[in-house]
């Protein structure tokens, strides 16, 4: 039982520390990254801009 689970291990450490063969996905991680910075910005921004009253919505709920 221990083996596989080490077998398994060891497969999935391999696959995770190999550098790609070619660079297929060279640029993938900088578009990743600007999406992510662009999306929570817009999220800091409807906050910003929306947060007063989204809170005050969200108190005035009552439900049945």
């Amino acid at each position: 039982m221990f083996g596989r689970f080490q077998t398994w291990w060891s497969r999935i450490c391999d696959r995770y520390t190999q550098a790609p063969p070619d660079e297929r996905d060279r640029g993938s991680t900088t578009e990743n990254v600007i999406w992510i910075a662009f999306l929570a910005a817009l999220a800091l921004t409807v906050i910003g801009i929306f947060g007063p009253q989204i809170l005050d919505a969200a108190r005035s709920v009552v439900f049945q």
